[in-house]
C-alpha cells in the first residue's frame, strides 16, 4: 500500500531502544566527507558502497554450475563478505574475521575477537575494518590480520555491541554502534575526527555515505543527516505522521539519485518503505506491507528490490513507489540482495540463493545450501554468500 505526498512532523520521540538484536536472532536472523557516492576500486563493504544501494559493478552469474569452493567455520556467516584483491574477508558468529584466499579458499589468518560479528567487513587500503557485539571497531592489516588501530563504541541502554556494518569514503571509516555512538575515525590511524550520539537511542544499522553527507537511523525512528566532514546536523525525518505513532528502523538506508530510501516499523508492526527526498526532506512516497522487512532495498536500475518477513522478494519502481512484481519464497527473507547487471541474488531463510530477472522476477537460477542463506556478495562472475550453518560458498 503507498501513501503519497505525506509531510512528517519533525523532532525525535524519546523512547526506549527496541532489542532488535534479539529479535532478529530469536527469529532466525540477516569516505573525510566529499562528493564520492561510489565504491572504488581499493575498496569493499557492505551492500557494494558507503551509499548501501546494494549494486555491485562487476560480472554476475547468469547460470550456476557448480560450487567452485566452500569453508566451513564454527558458526553462522550472517555477515555478507568484503572481496578485495585475491583475498576474501569474512566474519563469523564464532567472533573471528577470516581472512581467505580467493582462489583456493585456504586461510591466511584469523583475528578473533571476545563476542559474535554479525556486521560485514569492509577493505580499503590495505586494511580491514570490522565491529563487534563486543563493542569494538578495529582495523586489521590485510596482509597478517595484525591489529593496528581500535575504537571502543561505549555503552547505553541498548548494550555496547555492533550490528551495523562500517563505512569507508576517502581517508575515514564512519562507524556506529548500539550504544547509539557514531564515530568518525581516520581509517589508517584510528583517531576520531567527531562523535554524534542522542541520549538513551541505539543504532542497529549500518550507516550511509554519500555526497558528503552520513545518514544515520536512531532507534526512535528519526533519520539524521551529518555533515561528513564535521558531524554537524544538517537535518533530521521522523516518519511518524500522528503524534501517537511510533516507528523504528529496521534496515540501512539507502542513497540514491537525490532519494534516501529508509525502511521502517510503523505503527501496528507493518514495515513501511519511505522514499525521502533530500533536497526538500520530505517524503515522496510512502509503501507498506503487512509485514516488516529487515532487509534493505537495493537498486536495479529504476527498481528497488528487497526480502521480507512475509517470505516475498519484493520490487518497487523506485520513482513513484508502485509495485512491479513479488516473488514467493518459502520462508523468511533477512538477507539483502546483491544486484550484479540484470540479476538480484537474494538469499532466503528456505535454504535457497535465488538469481531473479530485476525486470521480470522471473527465476534464472537457485541454489540449495545447507541451511539459511544469508546476504550474498558478487564478484567477477562468483557469488560468495554464508549460511546460518557456518559455511562459506563460492558459487560459478
Amino acid at each position: 500500500m503507498k501513501r503519497d505526498n505525506l509531510r512528517p512532523p519533525w523532532g525525535a520521540w524519546g523512547r526506549i531502544f527496541p532489542a532488535l538484536l534479539i529479535v532478529l536472532l530469536l527469529v532466525g536472523c540477516d569516505q573525510a566527507g566529499g562528493a564520492e557516492t561510489t565504491i572504488a576500486p581499493e575498496t569493499a563493504m557492505h551492500r557494494a558502497d558507503a551509499a548501501r544501494t546494494g549494486g555491485f559493478r562487476t560480472e554476475g552469474l547468469a547460470e550456476y554450475s557448480a560450487i567452485k569452493r566452500q569453508v566451513e567455520a564454527g558458526e553462522w556467516f550472517f555477515a555478507a563478505q568484503a572481496v578485495l584483491g585475491d583475498a576474501v574477508y569474512a566474519a563469523s558468529y564464532d567472533g573471528n574475521v577470516y581472512a581467505l584466499d580467493r582462489e583456493t579458499g585456504a586461510e591466511r589468518w584469523r583475528f578473533a575477537t571476545d563476542q559474535p560479528i554479525i556486521a560485514a567487513p569492509a577493505a580499503a587500503d590495505g586494511l580491514i575494518f570490522v565491529a563487534g557485539m563486543d563493542g569494538i571497531a578495529y582495523a586489521l592489516d590485510a596482509a597478517d590480520g595484525a591489529e593496528r588501530w581500535r575504537a571502543t563504541l561505549g555503552d547505553g541502554a541498548a548494550g555496547g555491541g555492533a550490528t551495523g556494518s562500517p563505512a569507508v569514503v576517502g581517508d575515514a571509516v564512519y562507524v556506529a554502534g548500539e550504544s547509539g555512538l557514531l564515530l568518525a575515525l581516520d581509517a589508517q590511524t584510528g583517531e576520531e575526527r567527531w562523535r554524534f550520539q542522542k541520549e538513551g537511542l541505539g543504532i542497529a544499522f549500518s550507516p550511509a555515505v554519500a555526497d558528503g553527507v552520513v545518514y544515520v537511523p536512531l532507534a526512535d525512528g528519526t533519520l539524521y543527516a551529518l555533515e561528513a566532514g564535521s558531524g554537524a546536523e544538517q537535518w533530521s525525518f521522523n516518519p511518524a505522521i500522528e503524534a501517537q505513532d511510533i516507528y523504528s528502523p529496521t534496515a540501512d538506508p539507502v542513497v540514491a539519485d537525490g532519494v534516501v530510501y529508509f525502511m521502517t516499523s510503523g505503527p501496528n508492526l507493518v514495515g513501511e518503505l519511505i522514499a525521502i527526498d533530500i533536497a526538500t526532506q520530505q517524503a515522496r512516497w510512502r509503501y507498506e506491507t503487512p509485514t516488516e522487512n529487515y532487509s534493505a532495498p537495493s537498486v536495479a536500475g529504476e527498481l528497488l528490490i528487497w526480502g521480507g518477513l512475509d517470505g516475498r522478494i519484493h520490487a518497487l519502481t523506485a520513482a513513484s513507489g508502485d509495485p512491479a512484481w513479488t516473488f514467493p519464497t518459502s520462508d523468511i527473507i533477512f538477507s539483502a540482495p546483491a544486484i550484479a547487471g540484470d540479476i538480484a541474488y537474494v538469499g532466503s531463510n528456505d535454504k535457497y540463493l535465488y538469481a531473479l530477472d530485476t525486470a521480470t522476477g522471473r527465476m534464472q537460477w537457485q541454489f540449495r545450501a545447507d541451511s539459511g542463506v544469508s546476504s550474498p556478495v558478487i564478484a567477477d562472475g562468483v557469488v560468495y554468500v554464508g549460511t546460518e550453518g557456518g559455511v562459506l560458498y563460492a558459487l560459478e
